[in-house]
C-alpha cells in the first residue's frame, strides 16, 4: 500500500489533470459554470428555512447557519460517492490501453468533488464575517475534520470503483443507501434537537463518522466548540482504517479491471 501511495505521487501531475479534467466536464456548455457550486447549497438553504420557519412553525432563528453547516460536508459525500462508482467505465480505454497507476482515476473524483466542497466552505465563511460572527480557535479545526472525511470518501471510492466495475448495481445500491444515511445523519436536523437530548441518544448517533462531520462542523461554526474527543477519535480511526481497506482492496483487484471494463 506504501508503494500505491508513492506510485500515486508521482503521477500527481496527471491526478491533478484528470482532477482539472472532471471539474472542466461537469461544467462544459453552463453559462454559470462554476458559480453553480456555489449557488445550489444557498438555494438549499433558502428552501429548507422557508419550509421549516413557515411551513413547520419552528422558531430556531439559527437554523439557516445550522443546515448550511450540516449541508456541506454532506454534499462532498453524497456527490462523490456515486460519481467515482462510473470512474473506471468513464475512462475504460485509458484502463485498457494506458500503463498508469489506475487508483487516480477515482481520486480525481474525489478531489474534483473536494474542490467544491472547500470552495463552498470559503463561501459559508464569507458568510460569517458578514453577518458577523466572533471567530474562535476552534475554527482551527475544520481543515482536520475535512482532511478525514476525504481518507473515508476516498477509501469508499477506491472500493466501489471497483465493485462498479464488475458489477453495475452497486451504483444504484450506493445511491439508495446514501438516500437512507441522509435521514440518519445531522443534516436536516440537528444533534442539539429536544428528541435526542438524552446523552446516550446522542453518543449513539455519534458514532457515524458523517455525523461527526455534519455536526463538528455544526459544533465549530455556530456553537464555537469541537466534539468530545472519544467520537473525534473514532471518527478519524473509521476514516483511516477505510482509506487503507479502500488501497488494499483496490491493490488486490486492480489487475482484473482492463478485461471488465
Amino acid at each position: 500500500m506504501a508503494g500505491m501511495l508513492a506510485e500515486t505521487w508521482r503521477a500527481r501531475e496527471l491526478l491533478l489533470a484528470l482532477t482539472e479534467r472532471e471539474i472542466k466536464t461537469r461544467y462544459r456548455r453552463s453559462f454559470l459554470g462554476l458559480l453553480w457550486s456555489l449557488l445550489t447549497p444557498l438555494y438549499q438553504v433558502l428552501l429548507m428555512t422557508v419550509v421549516v420557519k413557515l411551513l413547520w412553525k419552528q422558531p430556531d432563528d439559527d437554523y439557516s447557519v445550522k443546515f448550511l453547516c450540516g449541508l456541506l460536508p454532506w454534499s462532498f459525500f453524497a456527490s462523490a460517492l456515486p460519481t467515482s462508482c462510473s470512474a473506471m467505465l468513464r475512462a475504460r480505454e485509458l484502463v485498457k490501453r494506458v500503463r498508469m497507476p489506475r487508483q487516480v482515476l477515482p481520486f480525481s473524483v474525489v478531489l474534483s468533488c473536494g474542490f467544491h466542497f472547500l470552495m463552498s466552505v470559503l463561501v459559508l465563511l464569507l458568510i460569517l464575517l458578514l453577518i458577523p460572527v466572533r471567530f474562535g480557535p476552534a475554527f482551527l479545526f475544520l481543515p482536520v475534520l475535512m482532511l478525514m472525511e476525504l481518507l473515508l470518501v476516498a477509501g469508499l471510492s477506491l472500493i466501489v470503483s471497483v465493485l462498479h466495475s464488475f458489477y453495475t448495481d452497486v451504483e444504484y445500491i450506493v445511491t439508495n443507501l446514501i438516500m437512507a444515511l441522509y435521514f440518519l445523519t445531522p443534516v436536516i436536523w440537528h444533534v442539539g434537537e429536544p428528541w435526542i437530548r438524552d446523552p446516550e441518544k446522542q453518543s449513539v448517533l455519534l458514532y457515524n463518522p458523517l455525523a461527526v462531520f455534519c455536526e463538528g462542523f455544526r459544533r465549530i461554526i455556530v456553537q464555537k466548540e469541537l466534539l468530545d474527543p472519544l467520537h473525534l477519535g473514532v471518527a478519524a480511526a473509521v476514516s483511516v482504517g477505510c482509506f487503507l481497506v479502500g488501497l488494499w482492496f483496490f491493490q488486490r483487484r486492480e489487475w482484473q479491471l482492463p478485461e471488465v471494463v
